[in-house]
């Protein structure tokens, strides 16, 4: 059973990287695909959440959310400009609308194609999680942000869009 499980999320990883690098065109040119991947798990206390974003992409997201600001930006202030844009827009509650996590520690990562976070959150014992997931969303109406969860011993995938922003995770 473990195996056929580890087929699976084998076969989809392979499927969405290889959907990618076909749509994938150098960042000076407009890509057709607006899409993201995130891979999370809720285990001991601890969500673990890795996303990825076209680089491109999200950072014409930052510029316009700091309104040409970040132009001017150093290499430090760029990564808490990100990493602002991130918390604003990619939530997460732990059980209900009252108890809003933040990430506990957060890792960013550029590639030169992608900017992929590893954000950790410490959740308190609860039976629901409620992830919200908006990033790219103002610039980029076809925007996609793929969505694959372990938690409360089940696995589940969502695809988060402007229609579709918020996921509730529950035991």
């Amino acid at each position: 059973m473990k195996l056929a499980e580890n087929q699976k999320d084998g076969v989809l990883a392979f499927l969405l990287a290889f959907i990618i690098s076909f749509f994938a065109v150098p960042s000076a040119l407009a890509h057709d695909i607006h899409i993201s991947y995130s891979q999370a798990e809720l285990k001991e206390g601890n969500l673990s959440i890795k996303v990825s974003y076209y680089k491109d992409d999200f950072t014409k997201a930052v510029k316009n959310w700091y309104q040409g600001k970040a132009d001017n930006f150093s290499l430090e202030e760029m990564q808490a400009a990100e990493l602002e844009y991130v918390k604003n827009y990619f939530r997460v509650w732990n059980g209900s609308y009252n108890n809003q996590l933040m990430p506990a520690s957060v890792k960013i990562t550029d590639d030169g194609t992608s900017i992929i976070f590893d954000l950790n959150f410490s959740c308190v014992s609860s039976n629901a999680l409620i992830i919200d997931q908006r990033v790219l969303f103002k610039e980029y109406g076809d925007q996609m942000n793929i969505f694959f969860i372990k938690a409360f011993g089940k696995e589940e995938n969502h695809i988060f869009t402007p229609a579709k922003p918020t996921l509730l995770v529950k035991s």
